[in-house]
Formats: C-alpha cells, sequence, structure tokens
C-alpha cells in the first residue's frame, strides 16, 4: 500500500498554475492542477504536520486541485488527487523551494489611454502607463489632498483576471504595511496604560530573557533577535525569548544592530496580545478599525464583505492567493496565538489604508474621531538613525521609514510591502499632510533608486506632485 501511494504521489506539483475558477474542496478541477519538481516532498492525509505523512513524491507531475486550507501556522496547505482514488495534502511553504514559474497570460492591452486635460486623467495616464510597464494584473490608488481631506482614486485591471475588475472598494492583502497598524494599536495601548513601549518585554511575559528588548527595539528591528521560525502559541514564541542562542551580538537598540526582522515584529504583536490579555485582532478593531469606519482585518477570513476580495497573483502572473482560499484566515482566540499573521495579513483597500495614514499625517484624528494624540503621532515619527536597504538610504522611525526628498516634498514617512504577489507603498508627506496609498498584484518587483518598488514609487511621485492641482467640481 506504501509502495503504491509512494508512485501514485510521484506526479505532485508543489505550485498552483491557475486558469478558470477555484474549486470546492469536494470536486476535482481540470482547470486547477498542483506541480511539484522534485522528490520526497511530504504527502500527509490532512493540512498541517500533526496529520500522518501517508507518502513523498517520486518525482515531477501533476496532481488534481481539490481546495485548500491554511493550517495553524498560516501556511497554506493543497489537497491533491491522482483522478483515481489517492488523495493527499502538501504544503505550498515546502513547496516553494522547487517552485516553476507558471505561464504568463497574455493580458490583452487596451487602446492608449488618452488623457482628457485635467489633473486627475493626468495621474489616470500615469497609472494606466505604469501599471502596463509593469505588468501588472491590478493596480488600485487611493490619495488624500491634506488642505481639505478630499479622497480621490485610481483604479487598473483585474481583481479576477479577465473576469472581474478591480475596483476601489476591492480587499486586498498589504504585506508589510499591516506593520504600522501594530505600532498604532501599540501606542493606543500605551494611551490605555496598558503597557510602556520603551519597557523591558519580560515585564510582561513574566519571565527574565537573556536581552533588555522593549517594543520600541522590536519595531526599529534593533533588537538583535534572529529571524527565527514563526510560532502559533505564545509559550513556543516565550521558549523562543529566553533562549541565548536566538540573539545575535550587538547591542540592543543601536543602529549598527539593524536588521529587518519579521519575526521581531511577530514578537511585538504577541507582546501587545500578552500584555492587554486581549487578541490583538479585536482592539484593533474597536479602537482603530471601526472608529477609521473601515471594513479591514487583520485575517481576510474576518472581512466583512468577501466578495470583494481580490485574487493575488505574483510577478509571473501565477495565482498566489484565491478568495476561497483566503476565507480560512481567521485569528484563533488565544491571545499569542495569531502573531505570524499580523506582520502581514492586513486586508483592506487602499481608500481603507490611505484613511489610516492620514490620521497619522492629521495628529492622530480622522474627522472628529481622534485615535492617536498628537504625543503618540510623534513617538511613531521619531527619526531614530539612517539606515540603508537595497541601495536607497532613509531614517528609521517606529516602524515606519523617513525618506527626504521624496516625490516633489520635503520628505515622506513610508512602508512597503511584499508578500503574496502584493506590492505596496503606503505613506505620507507630515508637511502637507497629503497621503498616497499603492496596492498591487502582478507586478514587476523592480525598484528605484530609493529601495522602493519602482510602480509604486513611479505613481506615487504623479500623485505628490499634481494632487494640490486637481479641481473638484461642485455638484
Amino acid at each position: 500500500m506504501k509502495k503504491m501511494i509512494r508512485i501514485a504521489a510521484a506526479f505532485i506539483m508543489s505550485l498552483v498554475l491557475v486558469v478558470g475558477t477555484v474549486p470546492s474542496a469536494s470536486a476535482a478541477s481540470s482547470t486547477y492542477y498542483i506541480k511539484i519538481l522534485s522528490k520526497n516532498i511530504n504527502i500527509r492525509s490532512g493540512p498541517g504536520t500533526k496529520y500522518k505523512l501517508i507518502g513523498k513524491t517520486g518525482g515531477a507531475g501533476s496532481f488534481n486541485y481539490l481546495g485548500a486550507q491554511f493550517d495553524d501556522f498560516d501556511i497554506l496547505w493543497y489537497k491533491i488527487e491522482d483522478g483515481k482514488s489517492f488523495t493527499g495534502w502538501v504544503s505550498s511553504d515546502v513547496s516553494r523551494r522547487y517552485l516553476k514559474k507558471a505561464a504568463k497570460p497574455k493580458i490583452p492591452l487596451p487602446e492608449e489611454y488618452e488623457s482628457d486635460g485635467t489633473v486627475f486623467s493626468d495621474i489616470e495616464k500615469v497609472v494606466y502607463d505604469t501599471a502596463q510597464s509593469s505588468n501588472a494584473i491590478g493596480v488600485q490608488v487611493a490619495a488624500i489632498r491634506g488642505s481639505d481631506g478630499r479622497i480621490f482614486d485610481w483604479t487598473y485591471g483585474y481583481s479576477k483576471y479577465g473576469e472581474k475588475d478591480l475596483g476601489n472598494a476591492t480587499k486586498i492583502r498589504a504585506a508589510s504595511v499591516s506593520k504600522v497598524a501594530i505600532a498604532i494599536c501599540a501606542l493606543q495601548m500605551e494611551e490605555q496604560g496598558m503597557l510602556d513601549i520603551n519597557k523591558k518585554i519580560s515585564l510582561y511575559w513574566g519571565k527574565k530573557m537573556p536581552k533588555a528588548i522593549s517594543l520600541a527595539t522590536l519595531l526599529t528591528h534593533t533588537s538583535t533577535l534572529r529571524y527565527l521560525s514563526m510560532q502559533t502559541d505564545a509559550e513556543k514564541i516565550l521558549e523562543q525569548l529566553t533562549d541565548k542562542s536566538s540573539y545575535i551580538d550587538g547591542k540592543v537598540g543601536s543602529s549598527k544592530s539593524w536588521m529587518y526582522n519579521n519575526y521581531g515584529t511577530s514578537v511585538a504583536a504577541a507582546t501587545l496580545d500578552v500584555a492587554s490579555g486581549m487578541v490583538l485582532e479585536d482592539f484593533a478593531q474597536e479602537n482603530l478599525f471601526k472608529p477609521l469606519g473601515v471594513d479591514m482585518s487583520f485575517f481576510a477570513g474576518n472581512i466583512e464583505k468577501q466578495n470583494r476580495l481580490a485574487t493575488l497573483y505574483e510577478a509571473d502572473h501565477g495565482v498566489e492567493l484565491l478568495p476561497t482560499e483566503a476565507k480560512y484566515i481567521v485569528p484563533d482566540g488565544e491571545p499569542g496565538h495569531n502573531s505570524g499573521n499580523y506582520i502581514g495579513g492586513l486586508t483592506g483597500s487602499a481608500r481603507d489604508i490611505a484613511k489610516m495614514l492620514y490620521m497619522l499625517a492629521n495628529d492622530g484624528k480622522y474627522k472628529k474621531q481622534q485615535i492617536l494624540t498628537p504625543e503618540s503621532v510623534e513617538k511613531i515619527e521619531k527619526r531614530y538613525f539612517s539606515a540603508e536597504e537595497y541601495g536607497g538610504k532613509f531614517k528609521q522611525s517606529l516602524i515606519l521609514r523617513y525618506g527626504a526628498d521624496r516625490y516633489g516634498t520635503k520628505g515622506v514617512y513610508y512602508h512597503t510591502g511584499n508578500a503574496y504577489g502584493v506590492i505596496a507603498l503606503a505613506s505620507y508627506d507630515p508637511e502637507t499632510k497629503n497621503t498616497v496609498i499603492v496596492l498591487t498584484t502582478g507586478a514587476s518587483h523592480e525598484r528605484d533608486d530609493d529601495g522602493v518598488y519602482k510602480v509604486c514609487s513611479d505613481i506615487a511621485d504623479a500623485v505628490y506632485r499634481n494632487i494640490d492641482n486637481i479641481e473638484v467640481k461642485e455638484s
């Protein structure tokens, strides 16, 4: 029996190459298949490592795709079959080591965009042309003008390739832009007396740690924690935090210890859970998202209007995440059990995220809601030291970066994102309060001279330089 399973599994693929619509987990589909390019990939009886190992791949090949589900570690597992009797589950995470690029669908090029001569239309042409040159499947742009608080938006392409247009209300997983929301929640908790971002996190975890790391050092990437594996519960995270081998040499808080670290930010999120005794998602909904008036969440499965979720495409136009898969991304009810998802799971529209960033630009206030105090905004905007990444220089703030002389401004605070094929930029000019958000799917990962993704940077440049000149027609 084991030999038969091993032979059958020889054809499993490790990357979803997608055309058409997603099938349910109970019915096979001829339009989806899974591809693996290596032998010895584990096949399990269920979606997770806790399930029984039932075989290994014997070589490259393909199986029917039956559906997908996230495990407790926020890793996506694919259910596959051989078209006869064999079924099993393979991990997308493990399989990425053997990734094969998907064939690029040919995107039909619309007729050349012609501006009608208005500033709004001129920006729309830049969005169109930049999307085309970066080979994007979808682009969503939102901007808030600081002088009057007006929101403008531009969209291009598809929410689902060839079937559904991408609109200004489409919800997109915004990757590392999520970290901005973590920092905001940390300061809200500090305002409410739950914690102090400058105190040792060991005070909240209740156990001594080898180094005196704080939320501030975690959120400036200077904690000296290694880039460790994500854990699903507080006990396992605490084991890592109390282990000397979890840290690199160097002084906590020093610019010389700077290292962009997803794991460190996940520890920050878990610390917020532990310190407050709440699940961060619940706190954010009550204190951040609802006051902003947005349908946004760290967990795509919590989005109220699920029909607005976008399909996420990689730069080669292979499908990275389907709405039918994203619906499984929901929080565990225990504090400290969701940290891995907070660092990249924030899901919303560019308009939603623009409201959050504009709130920072506007001294913590959005409309009549004082969401953060001006003093807390000052803490977020504090420029700790200079750093450099991908050839771009910036000042590191509390999770945000400050880039001087960008986009025709004296400087902008910003954060980029790159995950599940999404390329993102969230930014604001503290002088004018102008705010620009760019979310893309399927676009090139090329960077500009400042280390920012070029597709986002080129669009942001056009918006910042022209937003104050957009004329609004009175109804």
